[in-house]
């Protein structure tokens, strides 16, 4: 079975076995097909994510041979690139693209009532990121539009694991990879607020009472703005003695 990733560099295996794509704009088409998987891309909308700004001057023909090498790229597989008035789309099931694959865990999570459940179908889609999204391509639009709304998906994912967790009492273990996520992400108030409690929880009130001068500096400092409504109330919440 072919098995298509994107939630790292882009790649494609076949039963296990790694398949050479190639170039970096045949990758790029690849891409911008397993975006809308089972779903007619147009050709206008597949030169601009391939080529941006500074398309060949026959695109249309280009692209065409593009797709040729695609699905020659492919093999005996070929056959799931299909030309689609309009366009051309990718046929394959969500089991085969990792994409597809975390958006069903994380859908699955949200509907869990119990956190270790959550907790479990959360790390389990993460589990499948194998690098920052769509590596090894250089098409602008897709990193600039595609990368960060994956990106932004991965961390909504991992701030609820946290909050999971922090709700089954895992916060001792929690602090490390806080302390980790907001060094990465300092603008990212969720991970501040869970770092608050997280050490609260610890037994380390100053620690967290600290961490809200941290951040609010930093904010302050950085954007000229104060910490947003969440922070202020954790902030609030640890100083009247609550978790």
């Amino acid at each position: 079975m072919l098995e298509f990733g994107l939630l790292g560099p882009v790649e494609v295996h076949d039963d296990g076995v790694p398949i050479a794509i190639g170039a970096a704009k045949l990758r790029g088409l690849l891409a911008a097909l397993l975006l809308k998987p089972n779903r007619t891309v147009p050709t206008e909308t597949l030169i601009e994510r391939v080529w941006a700004e500074r398309p060949p001057l026959r695109a249309v023909a280009t692209l065409q041979n593009y797709v040729l090498r695609l699905r020659q790229a492919l093999g005996g597989h070929g056959a799931v690139i299909r030309t689609a008035v309009g366009g051309y789309l990718i046929a394959i099931t969500a089991e085969q693209l990792d994409l597809s694959r975390f958006e069903l865990l994380t859908a699955e999570a949200e509907r869990a009532t119990d956190p270790a459940e959550t907790s479990r179908l959360l790390a389990e889609a993460l589990a499948l990121w194998r690098g920052p999204a769509l590596m090894g391509i250089t098409s602008e639009p897709l990193l600039r539009e595609e990368g960060a709304r994956m990106e932004e998906m991965r961390l909504n994912a991992v701030e609820r694991r946290i909050d999971a967790e922090l709700t089954l009492g895992r916060h001792l273990a929690l602090v490390p990879e806080l302390r980790a996520l907001t060094a990465e992400h300092p603008w990212r108030e969720q991970f501040w607020r869970q770092l608050m409690v997280a050490l609260n929880r610890s037994g380390r009130r100053a620690e967290a009472l600290a961490t809200y001068r941290q951040v609010s500096q930093l904010l302050s400092e950085e954007l000229g703005l104060d910490p947003g409504p969440e922070l202020r109330e954790q902030h609030a919440a640890i100083l009247t003695g609550g978790n």
